[in-house]
Order: C-alpha cells, then structure tokens, then sequence
C-alpha cells in the first residue's frame, strides 16, 4: 500500500487548458480521506502551486523549483530550501546572456527578468507568478537563486547543454521540465532528494511512494519512489531514460487513470 503519491503538476496533473478534471480531484480527495498523504512536485514556485492545492484542498507539503524547495503547505513553514550562491547565480545568467538566450530567474516566489515581454506577462497569468523587471540580470540581482532557467529551441538546447557540461561550473545542478530548457539549481537538487526529505519527515519508506511525472526533471522522484509512472505525453528525453509508461495523456485524466489502478 502507498502512503505517500508524488504528482508532477504541468503536462501531468492539469491538462493543456491548465484545467484538473473533475474526477482526478475527487481520487486524490478521497486518497486523503483514507490517510494517503499526496504532494505536487514541480518546477512552479510555491504560489503557483498552492493554487492547485487549493482546488485538491489538500494541505500537505509543495515540492517548488524541481525540488530547490519544500514548504510546508499548512503553515507556510519552510522544511527544505537550497539556494545557488549569488556568484553561481551570476555565472550562469553571464553565460545565458553571453549566448543571447532567454533566461528566467527564481528567488522567494518571484520571478526577475531583464525585459517586460508579452511572454513573460503570458507565463505570469497562467501560472500566477509575481514578476520584477530589473534590466540586465547579472549585473542587478542581488541573491542567489532557487532557479535558472536558460530557454531556447529544442536543437539550440542541446548545443547548450554540451557547453554547459564542458564548463567548469562547480556547486550546480541542473535538470530539465521541456526539451527546450535547462533549470539550474544548488547541488543535488531534485524532486527525488526532496521526496526523501518529505519520506523522512513521515517516516515512510521508499517502497511506500508511488511517483508520478512527464519530463525529464521527474526521473530523480521516479528512480527514489518504490514505483515512477511517466505520463504517455511524456518528454522523448525521459522515455529515454524510463520505460513505465500510463497508457493515458495528460488530457485524458492520465493522473486520475493511474491513481485508479493503484488505489482500488
């Protein structure tokens, strides 16, 4: 029996329309009902989350930032925070700017950017984010960062990514929620160490987990939880790396499908 349900939020819980169906709310409320505990494990910040814990009406802790953050979501209390130094922070933007990509940055539920774009201000609507415009990044931010994010076309990425591995960037860990983008985090973040924090906090085992996600950064939750189900929109790059695949998308209640199969 799970006593712990980890579930991705983008691509995942919510369909294309950012919409949770019905039936995938009243599975997971019943869940809670039978003492099943249930977090969202995402890339989001804390707020944008809580938003769907709202709807879930589920109160149990929020993994933010690919695993950068979890927070308690009774009370607000922090239980983990890993944050890059600001001089990692800033050789990262440096280098984002250097080769003229997009780049998003993440501290305490904001989000800092150089320029006010439509994209931006899109992004921030749909995923409720409070941003701050600052101009250019490397030289105004002022923290370290619970994110990175460079973003760019799926074929550029890739050649990104080569750099990326090639450079001498120490304290730095990254991972990636599309294929066009690489989310940059303090060492050994990801949503499977966070997982761990939460497993400890309950005093659950591994085995007891059942995680669910559609990209690339869910692989660390997969690999920790004693079973990883990839949604089947799933990113090529996970199914690359992970073969236990639901037979339903995100637009077919693929969540509520698979919660299901586990929880008669």
């Amino acid at each position: 029996m799970f006593k712990l349900v980890a579930i991705d939020i983008d691509g995942t819980l919510i369909d294309d329309d950012f919409k949770v169906s019905k039936r995938t709310v009243d599975k997971i409320r019943a869940l809670r009902d039978r003492g099943v505990n249930v977090t969202l494990a995402t890339g989001r910040t804390y707020r944008s989350a809580k938003q769907y814990t709202d709807i879930l009406n589920i109160d149990d802790p929020i993994i933010c930032y690919n695993g950068a953050l979890v927070k308690d979501n009774s009370n607000g209390n922090i239980i983990y925070d890993a944050r890059l130094p600001l001089d990692i922070s800033k050789k990262i933007i440096g280098f984002g700017e250097k080769e003229k990509l997009d780049i998003k940055v993440y501290t305490d539920d904001t989000l800092y950017v150089e320029d006010d774009d439509e994209r931006t201000r899109e992004i921030c609507k749909n995923h409720k984010i409070d941003y701050k415009v600052i101009g250019k990044l490397s030289e105004n931010i002022e923290k370290g960062a619970q994110m990175i994010i460079l973003i760019e076309d799926e074929e550029r990425i890739r050649e990104i990514r080569k750099k990326i591995d090639s450079m001498d960037i120490k304290n730095v860990s990254y991972t990636m929620s599309t294929p066009r983008s690489l989310e940059f985090g303090a060492p050994g973040v990801n949503k499977g160490n966070a997982l761990k924090v939460l497993a400890d906090k309950y005093g659950i085992e591994s085995k007891e987990i059942l995680a669910i996600g559609n990209s690339l950064n869910d692989l660390g939750m997969f690999k920790y939880a004693g079973t990883g189900i990839a949604m089947k929109n799933s990113d090529r790059i996970l199914l690359e790396e992970w073969d236990k695949v639901s037979e339903y998308d995100n637009n077919e209640e693929g969540v509520f499908h698979i919660l299901d199969k586990y929880f008669d």
